[in-house]
């Protein structure tokens, strides 16, 4: 029992030991004047995805993305990957300002029959190829004061600021079947884009018109391009509280906990461009649609709570 009493005194007595050298002065405080520069990662941000998912099928994030009549939404407050600076306008206060963005270029390809060979020959194995382009983009920018209190080679620190964060991006669509009289039905991989008889009949109603202003004999439709008119916009006020630990020298890591008490959020309009085939005339026909008015958002609560987990290196 004593052996037992005896080992876990020498264990707290090392644990207190090693806090102490934990703790002891650094030879690197930081003083007014000083500058870094680092990396920082949100594990908790919500930034919009941009690309498919890892073992997801890419139809099902095109679709998501493209899917007719929905609005499309590029943006997030706070991007998984930012890069920061930070400036000491006096031995306690710093000014931060950051920089994250995150985009994709998604080229989604399938192949369908050709129509043309299958009018010749219903046997044929010839193939064309239905493609569908993502080119999306979001970027956010915050700026932020933040109080350090150092405790040796560690230090609290809290600050708050603004962020602002913008996306956007469009869609186009690439059909390997055009539209002729070879063709009777939807020419398409990608039938779910295709806008509805009955969507058809209200554009006519509310006269929505293309080439010549004719699409009353249009009996399909299919997009060609899906955009928003302006990007999605974001403001947010910010707020964080952690440490920063000087591990070597002028070499830093810090952990804190991020919230925005209150977000606000823009979206434009988005429209979608078709292609039809006008049965009475013979035609191709091109016409835009409204998709969406565009719609806002005030944001508050802890909805928009993150954590950023940051490398630093002081000039």
């Amino acid at each position: 029992m004593k052996k037992i009493i005896i080992l876990v005194s020498a264990l707290l007595v090392a644990q207190l030991a090693g806090a102490q050298d934990f703790l002891k002065g650094s030879s690197f405080t930081p003083k007014k004047g000083d500058f870094s520069f680092g990396v920082a990662y949100n594990p908790m941000s919500e930034f919009a995805s941009y690309q498919p998912e890892v073992g997801g099928f890419a139809g099902n994030f095109v679709k998501d993305m493209g899917d007719y009549p929905h609005q499309m939404y590029f943006l997030g407050i706070d991007p998984k990957v930012s890069f920061q600076a930070r400036y000491h306008i006096s031995d306690q206060w710093s000014a931060r300002a950051s920089l994250g963005f995150s985009g994709s270029k998604v080229n989604y390809k399938e192949y369908i029959q050709d129509d043309r060979s299958y009018k010749l020959d219903p046997k044929t194995t010839n193939r064309e190829e239905d493609c569908i382009h993502g080119n999306l983009n979001g970027l956010s920018i915050a700026a932020e004061l933040e109080y350090t209190k150092s405790f040796g080679k560690l230090a609290f620190i809290a600050g708050f600021g603004a962020q602002f964060a913008v996306g956007g991006g469009s869609m186009t669509f690439d059909y390997g079947n055009g539209f002729g009289d070879y063709n009777n039905h939807a020419p398409s991989t990608m039938p779910y884009l295709k806008i509805p008889t009955a969507e058809l009949t209200i554009l006519n109603e509310y006269g929505q018109v293309g080439n010549n202003g004719k699409i009353a004999n249009v009996a399909y439709a299919r997009p060609i391009e899906r955009y928003n008119v302006g990007a999605c916009k974001a403001i947010a006020i910010t707020c964080n509280m952690g440490i920063e630990y000087f591990f070597i020298g002028q070499m830093s890591i810090t952990a804190a906990v991020t919230f925005a008490p209150i977000a606000f959020y823009f979206q434009p309009q988005t429209y979608t461009q078709f292609e039809g085939w006008n049965t009475s005339d013979q035609e191709v026909v091109k016409f835009h649609a409204l998709v969406s008015p565009g719609s806002s958002a005030v944001l508050y609560g802890t909805q928009n709570i993150g954590v950023r987990l940051g490398f630093n290196y002081y000039l």
